[in-house]
């Protein structure tokens, strides 16, 4: 037994550009019937052409429960299985354009919600993951052009929140914390749903990078964690970026990321030297901790920021303890064979000993091209 399809203009068009695609004539074809075969577990497609100067009916036989294809006869002609993959998509556009078609009206209704300025983010992000949940349940080209369109939409709306977020003067610091890790959250799944699809990945992971920097930046700013707390919270939103990288390859993303927890590190360290509560033994040891705790980071940025703000700090002491440190400020600069503190050199053992710090604390050794340029005093 067999019932026609009574598919809309629309459909009928997209249908007839995906047959004409696939025959074998050269004039623009236009289906006269689509029939289906429910009589039994293999149904049946029937795809009849008219074009200018030819006619062709294509038959498709495919099992329901998984749309495997078992056989495609082309005018008659039956044909081998090796050529059965060009038809995966017709049996999918044709048997998903109902469900489409019921589907436009909600496409439609929230592509102008998010154009819409009166409707709030959070809105517009629960309507595009509930089109997109009903999308995502179907396999055609179209619906796949749909999805695509409302990925972008939604991440687009995910970082418009998180941007909302971070520029809010009514949230406390906290509350902007506790949303940003839920904004995070929701990218983070994202990456998990249809693994195989690697545009959307990439995506999630460029989305996720953007977040990822603003929440350290309010993490940075909080008065209620404690050092240890940032630095913890900073250690796994580091962590988790360089896992992606590994994964991913999106370097740039991930550089971006390593700079703001390098950055929320030095301020740390810049706050532990202007304390004037501390002594010059008990900032050292802050200090110490600090650096070890970067380390444990892996982080190239990380270390190396670290290592200046070392610097700075162990240079001050030295030059204070050897009577040298100037009044006000004065600008240091560090080459392979002299240093300088505007423009008057220090003495050989004075530099000697100043380069061997500096090295320690970077890390690096100096070459005749290496210079450190630093500015004394500033803000101390």
């Amino acid at each position: 037994m067999k019932r026609i399809f009574q598919l809309s203009l629309c459909a009928v068009l997209v249908c007839g550009l995906v047959i004409s695609s696939l025959s074998a004539y050269q004039e623009r074809e236009t289906p006269e019937a689509v029939q289906e075969d429910h009589s039994s577990e293999i149904k049946e497609l029937t795809i009849r052409n008219s074009g200018f100067r030819s006619r062709s009916t294509i038959i498709i036989r495919y099992r329901d429960e998984d749309k495997k294809i078992v056989e495609v006869i082309e005018n008659g002609k039956k044909l081998p299985p090796e050529e059965f993959g060009r038809y995966e998509a017709v049996i999918r556009e044709v048997l998903e354009l109902p469900q489409i078609d019921r589907l436009l009206p909600e496409i439609e209704r929230t592509r102008r919600r998010i154009e819409s300025a009166r409707v709030s983010e959070e809105s517009k992000i629960r309507e595009i993951l509930e089109l997109r949940k009903k999308l995502e349940e179907l396999d055609s080209e179209n619906a796949r052009r749909y999805r695509d369109l409302y990925e972008f939409q939604l991440m687009n709306q995910l970082n418009n929140l998180s941007e909302k977020i971070s520029e809010s003067d009514e949230m406390s610091q906290e509350e902007k914390i506790r949303q940003l890790k839920e904004v995070l959250a929701k990218i983070e799944a994202m990456k998990f749903e249809r693994v195989n699809e690697e545009r959307r990945r990439r995506l999630a992971e460029i989305e996720s990078a953007n977040v990822a920097r603003r929440l350290i930046a309010e993490i940075t700013k909080s008065e209620e964690m404690s050092r240890e707390e940032k630095i913890k919270e900073i250690h796994e939103l580091l962590q988790q970026s360089l896992a992606k990288e590994i994964k991913m390859k999106v370097g740039r993303q991930r550089d971006l990321v390593e700079f703001e927890a390098a950055n929320a590190m030095r301020e740390m360290l810049q706050e532990i030297a202007k304390k004037k509560s501390l002594s010059e033994e008990e900032k050292e040891e802050e200090f110490k901790r600090v650096f070890e705790e970067a380390q444990r980071m892996q982080s190239e940025s990380v270390n190396r920021m670290i290592g200046i703000e070392k610097f700075k700090f162990d240079l001050h002491r030295f030059l204070k303890e050897e009577g040298l440190l100037p009044e006000g400020e004065a600008e240091f600069v560090l080459r392979l064979n002299e240093c300088t503190i505007d423009g008057k050199k220090l003495p050989k053992e004075i530099h000697r000993k100043i380069l061997q710090l500096c090295e320690k604390d970077l890390g690096k050794k100096f070459t005749g091209k290496t210079k450190v340029i630093l500015s004394l005093n500033e803000d101390r």
